[in-house]
This record gives C-alpha cells, sequence and structure tokens, in this order.
C-alpha cells in the first residue's frame, strides 16, 4: 500500500523491538555473552583463515581480487592477490589496485566500506539519497567513472563483488563490516574477467573462510550520537573435513539532521542495522572443496540526511514558483514571499529539515551461495559459483522539507537475483602458460513502483524490470621469459533488459494538467533494449629486477543501456540509451624492496570514454532523466607507497589526479558545456598516515596513528548539471587514534577521534530545475569512539 494524498502526514515506519534503548541493551547484552563465552577457545590470528586439513593450500577466494596478508618478522605485510584468477603477489600483479585486510580496518576503527576512499587514490564510495530516499545506497566512483542512481534502469559504473559474486544493484551495498578478510580496489576497466559494468573498475569484498581452529572475537565501540556498534564472530571446527564460521553485528547512532515537525522530532541520519552471516566450508574429498554462504541484513532509518539550502530566483515558471503566486505572491516577487503558504528562506537551513511528510527508509536482504572447487591436478581447477540474492525495501522523502506539499515521493523496492558462473583455470607448457576462462549466467527482476506528488500533479511512476546476461571469456598469461610476459584476453556478452512501466496520473492541478486521472503516461507493455559487445584486454608485463616491475595495459568495458525510470510527461516510450564504453590505455610500475621494508606503485592512464550516460535535469521535464550526453578523456596517475623505517614506525600514502573534461556533447543537453565537471569527481585526491607500535614491556603494545585524506573540489550534483551552490569546496580530513594491545593478543582497546577539524563537507547534492530548490547532505562532523575487543 502506498500513501496517495497530496496533504502531509506524519506517518511512524513499521516498528521493531519496543525501545530504543531495550534494543541497544539487548544487542550490547549479546556481544558480551559472546565474549564471556570465549576463554573457552582457541586464539586464532586476524585477518583471512587459513587452509583445513587435507585441502590444497589457497591465497584467497579466487573468484575475485581477494588477498591474503602476512607480516614478516620486520618489514611490510606480504599481500598475496587472485585478482587474476590465480595467486600472485601483489607486486607481480600488472593491475593498479589497492588491498586492504580486515586487521587493517580494525587497527583504524573502520567499520564501513565506505571508508575505502580515504585509502584508495582516485576513488569516491559514496552514500547517495537523491532520488528516492533510501539511505544506504553505493554511489562508486573510480577514475572519473561511476554511477549516483540505483533505479533499475541504468547499470553502476563500478561493479562491487562480494565473495565472488557481483551486486547486481546499489541498494543496501554501503556495507557494515562484521567478518571482513580484506577489501580490493581495481582500477580500470575490467571487463574481462569481471565483465559489464566495471568499466571504471571493480571493489571486491572477501568474507573469512571457516577453518580448522576453534576461535573467536568479538568488539563493542561507543561514540558520537549514542553510537553502539557490536560484532562477534565464531569458528568452529564441526568435523576433521567441515568448518563453520558465524558472524553478528549491530551498528547504532542516532542522527543528526533535525527534524521539528516529525513524530517525536527523530532526527534524520540515524543508523540502526542487524547483519548475520553464516558459512560453512566442507571437504568431502581431497580436491573438493565446497563453501556454502549466507547473510541477512536488515536496515532501519529515520531518513538520509538531507536539507534545502536555497531556490533559484530566476525560475518563474516552476513548481515553487507557481505555488508561491497561489498563496498570494506577485509574479515580481515570488521568490521573496514571506506570506504563510510561500515556499522560501524560512525552510532553509544546513541542519534542519521542517518536513512534515514521512522521510524513512527500510531495507532487508538476505542472500544464499555455494562455491564447488574442484583441483584435477596442480594444473588444471574447475570451479562453480552458484547465487541468488534477494532485497526489498520502503523509502520516502520530502524533498521540499517543508509543511508545503511541494515535491513528495514515495518508493517500493523488490529485488531478485540469481547467478551461475562457472571457471577454468590452469597452467601448461611447463607452468610458463597461465589461462582462465568461464561461463557466466545473471538473472535479474523486480520491481520500482514511485508514487509521487509534484504539487502540479500527483504521479504513479516506475514499474517492472527484468535483466538476463550471458557472458563467455577466456584470459591467458605466457612467459616468454623469465621476465618478459603478456597477457591477451576477451569476453563476449549479451545483455537483454526489459521495462513494464506503469505510470499513470492520479491527479492533475488546473490548469497546469488537464489529463484526466487514470491517464497512462507511458503505454502499460514491454520495452526491450537488448545488447551485445566484445571487450578484449592485452598486457604486457616485464620484470626489470627482482624488485621492480613495469607493465602496459590496453583494456576495453562497456555499461549496459537501460531506460529512465521516473517520467513525467506522456510519451510513447520510456526514453532509453545505449550503453557506454572506455577504451583505456594504462601503462605502471612496481617496485617492493629494501628488504620488504617499501613497497610502491605508480601508474598514468588516459580512458576514452564515449556515449557516456548522464542523470540530467531541466525545466521543461519535472525529474531528471538519462541520456548519452557525448564523449569524454580522462588522463590522470596514481602513487601509492608504504614504509616500514623500523621501530616500529609505519608511513603511508596515496597520491591520484583524475583529468575528466568532456569533448563532444549532444545537441539535447541542456545545462552542460564541454567545460562542465564531472559529478563527484574530484581531480585530486590523497591520503597520509603515520603509526607507530610501541612496546611497553609486560603490558603489551601502544600504537598511535595519525592518517589525513584530501578532495580536491568537487561538483556534488548527482544529476551532472553544474550549480554553484553544489560545488563542494577542496577539504582535508584528519584522524586520528591510540590503541593498546595485549601482549598475548587477546584484548585490545581503542579510543580515537574522526574528522578532529570538524569538516562539514557536502556529500552529494541535488537540483531539479523544474521544482527548484537545492537539496544537500552535509557530514555529521567530527566524532570521537572508544572501542574495545576480544578475540581467542
Amino acid at each position: 500500500m502506498y500513501f496517495v494524498s497530496i496533504s502531509k502526514h506524519v506517518i511512524s515506519r513499521p516498528a521493531g523491538i519496543s525501545g530504543l534503548f531495550g534494543r541497544r541493551f539487548w544487542y550490547c547484552g549479546c556481544a558480551v555473552l559472546a565474549i564471556s563465552a570465549a576463554p573457552a577457545l582457541a586464539r586464532t590470528e586476524a585477518g583471512p583463515a587459513g587452509t583445513a586439513p587435507g585441502a590444497k593450500a589457497k591465497a584467497g577466494p579466487a573468484t575475485g581480487a581477494g588477498a591474503k596478508k602476512t607480516r614478516p618478522e620486520s618489514g611490510l605485510e606480504q599481500i598475496t592477490v587472485n585478482a587474476r584468477r590465480r595467486s600472485e603477489p601483489i607486486e607481480r600483479t600488472p593491475i593498479s589496485m589497492t588491498t586492504v585486510s580486515g586487521s587493517e580496518f580494525t587497527e583504524r576503527g573502520i567499520t564501513s566500506i565506505a571508508r575505502i576512499q580515504d585509502m584508495a587514490p582516485n576513488m569516491m564510495f559514496g552514500n547517495v539519497a537523491s532520488n528516492a530516499g533510501v539511505a544506504n545506497a553505493a554511489a562508486i566512483f573510480i577514475r572519473g567513472i561511476g554511477q549516483t542512481d540505483f533505479s533499475f534502469g541504468v547499470d553502476p559504473g563500478v561493479g562491487l563483488y562480494i565473495d565472488g559474486v557481483y551486486a547486481g544493484n546499489t541498494v543496501g551495498s554501503v556495507l557494515d563490516m562484521i567478518d571482513v578478510a580484506n577489501v580490493s580496489v581495481l582500477r580500470g576497466p575490467q571487463g574481462t574477467l569481471f565483465g559489464r559494468n566495471t568499466i571504471g573498475g571493480a571493489v571486491t569484498v572477501s568474507s573469512l573462510t571457516p577453518n580448522d581452529r576453534l576461535s573467536a572475537k568479538a568488539d563493542v565501540k561507543y561514540g558520537t550520537g549514542n553510537r553502539i556498534n557490536a560484532r562477534a564472530f565464531v569458528n568452529v571446527p564441526l568435523a576433521r573435513n567441515l568448518f563453520l564460521n558465524f558472524s553478528v553485528g549491530s551498528f547504532m547512532q542516532d542522527g543528526y539532521v533535525n527534524q521539528p515537525y516529525a513524530e517525536r522530532q527523530r532526527k534524520m541520519g540515524n543508523q540502526d542495522t542487524r547483519i548475520f552471516k553464516g558459512a560453512i566450508l566442507w571437504h568431502p574429498v581431497d580436491r573438493l572443496t565446497v563453501t556454502l554462504r549466507g547473510d541477512y541484513t536488515r536496515d532501519r532509518s529515520n531518513g538520509a540526511p538531507y536539507v534545502v539550502i536555497g531556490i533559484d530566483p530566476t525560475l518563474s515558471g516552476s513548481v515553487v514558483a507557481l505555488n508561491n503566486i497561489a498563496a498570494g505572491a506577485t509574479k515580481a516577487n515570488w521568490a521573496s514571499c514571506t506570506l504563510p503558504g510561500c515556499y522560501g528562506s524560512k525552510y532553509f537551513s544546513k541542519t534542519t529539515n521542517y518536513s512534515t511528510a514521512p522521510n524513512y527508509s527500510n531495507i532487508e536482504s538476505w542472500s544464499a551461495s555455494a562455491t564447488i572447487d574442484y583441483a584435477f591436478s596442480h594444473y588444471l581447477e574447475v570451479k562453480s559459483i552458484t547465487a541468488i540474492h534477494q532485497t526489498t525495501g520502503q523509502f520516502a522523502q520530502d524533498r521540499d522539507s517543508s509543511p508545503i506539499a511541494i515535491n513528495d515521493l514515495w518508493d517500493g523496492y523488490s529485488e531478485k537475483q540469481v547467478s551461475e558462473e562457472f571457471q577454468v583455470m590452469g597452467r601448461a607448457l611447463s607452468s610458463r602458460l597461465h589461462y582462465a576462462a568461464g561461463l557466466y549466467y545473471f538473472n535479474q527482476s523486480g520491481a520500482d513502483i514511485n508514487p509521487g506528488n509534484k504539487w502540479v500533479e500527483y504521479l504513479e511512476s516506475g514499474g517492472y524490470f527484468k535483466d538476463i546476461n550471458y557472458a563467455a571469456y577466456a584470459q591467458a598469461t605466457y612467459s616468454f621469459t623469465r621476465k618478459l610476459s603478456v597477457t591477451a584476453g576477451v569476453r563476449y556478452t549479451e545483455d537483454d533488459k526489459t521495462f513494464l512501466p506503469d505510470q499513470y496520473i492520479v491527479w492533475g492541478r488546473a490548469p497546469y494538467v488537464t489529463a484526466p486521472p487514470g491517464t497512462r503516461i507511458v503505454p502499460y507493455e514491454n520495452f526491450h533494449n537488448n545488447n551485445a559487445r566484445w571487450t578484449p584486454m592485452v598486457n604486457v608485463a616485464y620484470q626489470v629486477t627482482p624488485e621492480l616491475m613495469a607493465y602496459s595495459t590496453f583494456s576495453q568495458g562497456f555499461k549496459g543501456g537501460g531506460f529512465t525510470q521516473r517520467l513525467t510527461k506522456i510519451v510513447s516510450a520510456p526514453p532509453s540509451f545505449r550503453p557506454e564504453s572506455v577504451n583505456s590505455f594504462e601503462g605502471g610500475l612496481k617496485f617492493y624492496g629494501l628488504d620488504h621494508r617499501l613497497r610502491v606503485s605508480a601508474s598514468g592512464f588516459y580512458v576514452f570514454y564515449d556515449d557516456v550516460q548522464l542523470l540530467v535535469s531541466d525545466a521543461a521535464t519535472i525529474g531528471p532523466y538519462y541520456t548519452n550526453a557525448g564523449s569524454a578523456r580522462i588522463p590522470g596517475f596514481e602513487l601509492e607507497a608504504q614504509y616500514a623505517l623500523g621501530d616500529g614506525w609505519m608511513l603511508t600514502g596515496s597520491l591520484g589526479m583524475t583529468d575528466a573534461h568532456y569533448t563532444k556533447l549532444t545537441a539535447k543537453v541542456s545545462g552542460l558545456t564541454l567545460n562542465s565537471k564531472f559529478a563527484m569527481v574530484s581531480k585530486w585526491t590523497a591520503n597520509a598516515g603515520v603509526a607507530r607500535t610501541i612496546q611497553i614491556g609486560r603490558a603489551g603494545t601502544l600504537t598511535p596513528r595519525v592518517d589525513a585524506s584530501y578532495r580536491s573540489r568537487y561538483n556534488a550534483d548527482v544529476n551532472s548539471i553544474n550549480y554553484a551552490p553544489l560545488f563542494q569546496p577542496e577539504y582535508i580530513l584528519v584522524n586520528a587514534s591510540l590503541r593498546w594491545v595485549s601482549p598475548d593478543a587477546r584484548y585490545n582497546f581503542m579510543a580515537g577521534v574522526d574528522n578532529i577539524s570538524n569538516e562539514k563537507y557536502m556529500h552529494w547534492g541535488s537540483f531539479s530545475a523544474s521544482v527548484n530548490n537545492f537539496m544537500a547532505s552535509y557530514d555529521r562532523g567530527r566524532q570521537w569512539y572508544i572501542q574495545g575487543g576480544v578475540s581467542f
């Protein structure tokens, strides 16, 4: 059922466990019980689990870029990755990539995957809620390419893979981490092994794998805004060849954007998330491994944290102008009207939302997967990955942030995806040839129904979607000498999308809308957008010295075409758009030396970006729409370094430059010029960190740490058009922490402050010229926390 009245009401979201304090007390109690029960268990190391008896050794999930990290007695961690479907050291992998282990996230006090953007250059991992109010929707950009909208009609530009399974939609993808082994960021098109929708790159998340050691760990964090995070993890060997792990997490925090007219004055930007995950690993015979995984997440929110910061006084034909004139303003002073029914500056704020219509975001999701891996020999391995995922959500957003019924949206969302991937991996010719090939099937279906009030009319929008994708790929690396190797690969993809729009006028305000209620905006019939593409890649790598590698890569990628989902004008067919594509040229160097104390990687790239899909908005269309806007070029570079100085000192840092600019725009795109800035893309990104582990005798170790990240000025408007109020100036974030670990590493305690300088930077903004209000979402600002943990 959807709320369809244009008058404003306060509607409470579905209740969970009664009482905010009671819920927090209950989950903290669970964590304490887990810790209390743990002394009977044997201690395990943090990070990726080891291998079970009788199983072949593995460095991580061969389905993605999973990594294994081990730390020598002195120096840097040794990182082994699987970005090319085989285990190899990261410094010998000719790909520009960043890998962060779960233990490193813990050492920095990080529990959200979005913080990976503070460690990887040329990356933005945002949470964007501009078009429907969803409070958890990932907007990931790498090297200037990404996507800000979660609708079925458009695909992501950066692929997100969780334990080798592609996440087809971004709702619920800003993950809270409870059992993460590592996160890897692969920059540049990954169109051969990873497939479509990775034209910017890919992010892979690998969970801890069950192993043969009885172990457990748990931690609790308390901080700003009554923040309470509680996590617990247990690993249990059930039999000689059967192992289980299970984890649970609760993430809670009060909101920070005031809502004086909301029920109980609930603040927006809060968090109320529960996560349950489990995995079983079985070795029925020596060469066969079966891994079963499942998870469930429930996410509740009072609404994404947004405010309205102004209007454009020149748009006299906008909905805001029409409302104010109807309330008694003249055509000359509508923008400055202060009459009771007028919309104006009394509702503009950076800290307060004056909504009376509902704001909420409720998401539930679950998934299950089965990975079957069989090694015929040391030279041939086959793998099957079967997965199912389902998400449902209810969202609402009072976009005018006022008691006046100008623009309110509701969203009923449901999505189900099924995927199957079959992989063959091996080596031949005295191990001079390594190869990987596979077949891939993906089936996604769902509904996204969007009732909405836009003052002049009330519309039912959205519809039903189906996306079927088939692919076959092959990639091989041949070592001509011990130093020179060449890799070549190709992938063929067929992508078939179907859209059944269910969109009609519920009510119209005369004289602006004359069509009768029930008039279809677009025919109620299936529309198709089918595409097929080949995406090749070629790489040449040369090991200059044992410590230094050089490489060069050419690769192609594409992002699927689609439909504009949210329509307002009566048309004979929903506007569709073609796939966008990239041709990328990259060269790089990787160094790992000085007795394993220094790791440096550098890469430069030049991207030809064609048929760019942009979400734009103009005064003639109520609501944003998608189009192939033209072409662009993106040159840039990345530089990363880690240096273990000795005596416990560690230095890290990176620098990235992305010079994204348009070279051609189609005539139908209004509001953009060749000088317009890309949405959400900073030209410069950088980070630096320093830490020192101090031995304090029998008391254990103490590690003070300071990290800083920098982003240059960027356009925060998710609809791509450049508006001065929605540009975020450059800023620097500084975080500091102090972590104590007991001598046996069983207990740890941490205190820290994030965003020490209290930067209230803009995460995202949105402006629709037809409605005429600037929406913005700002950061919470400075946050402090304390955290205690135990492991056995």
